[in-house]
């Protein structure tokens, strides 16, 4: 199985500055407003390195923002503001937060580590979703101008609850290392940090996570750019495949230019054995779909005129294996590509775009006259079954919240 290592980290001081000044969401998370706001918090937040600003005087590959990005991280370190650990150690994350159906509290609880990046053919690094060449190209060209690994990737592991409880004696036995408070999507959340670096417990830790099945959750370009620079180790953090922290949101799909509109779009699916309904609000819509979850394939599609449930029932064997039962597959092949003509191939160009907020598809489809498709979530084990299986989910399958910040441990290369 893939090794998972302990490393010497780099990390902000938090007796020189406030580690919730210094955080920030993964780079692929970040709109142009929040990198705005994240500028504004410190002068060593890290967006100035996960995703700096552009300007029109940059020149590439002489003055531009991945070599800002090496720039910054040396200074930081000259000041004093990042400082790596001596002893090869393991960092514990615990990750408390609101969860955004409003049903309370969640915790989770992790580890940072180096982890082996392994062949995807040998499937113990499993992936579910296939990478695009943009970011791929994006996260190369930061890795080779700073020769550090500034944003985790987010691996689950199976069946080690060990592990687990080992982490957990750890945070019980002694004082954080660095904590932060921060605003998050759905409330307040707090970061709590503890180093790692008794020799005894780090081989506890990491042969249990070396026998573990892991899960790419979140960072498939970032193991992509890992695995083919042929990295010994790839930044990450692991959590259990199996805990009520780990939280999948809808991505829903807004299609600017549609060949049919919604009734068009309608008719066209009864004639192929759909069930269709209108429904006068989008919360009507949302609630009845997340009713047929069970049953059926279920979807809201609406325009700027007209809103319907669509639904067909699941069937037990569908051509693509695994995968081919998610609904996301569903509707990318039967609704997306069969009947609106959108390729795969299309998707890298942008022609679709994405939301995870489904009253921000309605208000999109108002004033833009585009075609708005609405879906539930998949679940933790649909992805895990479709990983397994070797099956590739459609682009923007998941959205695993909440986030695994940047900035709390970071990873040099040497």
């Amino acid at each position: 199985m893939a090794r998972v290592m302990p490393f010497s980290g780099l990390r902000f001081d938090p007796g020189k500055i406030s580690l919730g000044d210094v955080i920030a969401p993964p780079y692929d998370v970040i709109s142009a407003p929040l990198q705005e706001e994240l500028y504004s918090r410190a002068m060593q937040n890290i967006v100035r390195v996960e995703l700096g600003r552009s300007y029109e005087s940059d020149v590439d590959g002489e003055r531009d923002r991945y070599t800002r990005a090496r720039d910054h991280l040396r200074i930081w370190i000259e000041q004093g503001f990042l400082r790596r650990d001596a002893e090869p150690s393991l960092y514990l994350h615990r990750h408390t937060f609101s969860a955004p159906d409003g049903s309370g509290e969640r915790v989770r609880l992790g580890c940072f580590a180096a982890v082996e990046p392994v062949a995807h053919e040998r499937h113990e690094v499993l992936r579910h979703e296939l990478t695009m060449s943009k970011p791929r190209e994006d996260r190369l060209r930061l890795f080779l101008a700073t020769g550090v690994q500034t944003s985790p990737i987010s691996l689950l592991y199976e069946d080690s609850s060990p592990v687990t409880e080992a982490m957990r004696a750890q945070t019980e036995a002694g004082p954080e290392l660095a904590a932060a408070v921060v605003e998050g999507d759905y409330g307040v959340e707090r970061h709590q940090l503890w180093r790692v670096s008794d020799p005894y417990v780090i081989a506890t830790i990491t042969d249990g996570l070396s026998k573990a099945r892991l899960f790419i959750a979140d960072g498939h370009h970032r193991y992509e750019t890992a695995l083919g620079l042929h990295l010994p180790g790839v930044l990450a953090l692991l959590s259990p495949l199996d805990d009520r922290a780990n939280i999948i949101l809808p991505t829903h799909r807004l299609l600017p230019a549609s060949r049919l509109n919604a009734d068009e779009l309608m008719t066209a699916l009864v004639g192929v054995g759909w069930e269709v309904e209108r429904v006068d609000r989008l919360s009507v819509g949302l609630r009845r779909i997340d009713e047929l979850v069970a049953s059926h394939h279920a979807f809201v599609i609406l325009d700027s005129g007209t809103k319907w449930v669509v639904a067909r029932r699941r069937r037990a064997a569908p051509r693509d294996g695994a995968g081919g039962t998610l609904d996301v597959a569903v509707l990318d092949r039967e609704i997306l590509e069969a009947q609106l003509g959108v390729e795969v191939s299309e998707l890298e160009g942008g022609r679709l775009r994405y939301s995870r907020d489904a009253e921000e598809v309605g208000r999109m489809v108002e004033t833009r006259g585009a075609l708005g498709l609405l879906l539930n979530p998949t679940s933790v084990r649909e992805m895990a079954q479709a990983a397994t299986a070797g099956v590739a989910m459609p682009q923007k399958s998941t959205y695993f919240f909440p986030k695994v910040p940047a900035g709390l441990v970071l990873m040099p290369n040497q």
